[in-house]
């Protein structure tokens, strides 16, 4: 698996905005996510979304995103989640993924 990052430029609310999209080992894109620096003076990052193409979801591809951004940055979360987005936060804190 293979995440590129690209910096996107700063966002309407002055913040360093960047994308991801996650390559599988076939070499197809099965999902990217945008976050972003609420600041220029730590490694702090927000994730805004993550999306999974439908076929490959369940497969642990957002979670090893969310692996691949604590490797690098400090990771906060702003807490406004679709439902299922918000089950599958919350699965990653009962399996220590993530600390709230």
């Amino acid at each position: 698996m293979v995440f590129k990052h690209v910096y996107m430029g700063r966002n309407s609310e002055d913040r360093d905005e960047y994308a991801c999209t996650i390559v599988n080992n076939n070499g197809h894109d099965v999902g990217h996510c945008k976050y972003y620096k609420p600041n220029i003076y730590d490694d702090v990052v927000i994730i805004e979304f993550i999306n999974i193409g439908y076929e490959h979801r369940r497969r642990g591809y957002a979670t090893a995103m969310v692996k691949e951004l604590q490797s690098r940055y400090e990771l906060k979360w702003d807490y406004r989640f679709s439902e299922v987005g918000r089950k599958w936060y919350e699965g990653l804190l009962k399996k220590q993924v993530i600390s709230d």
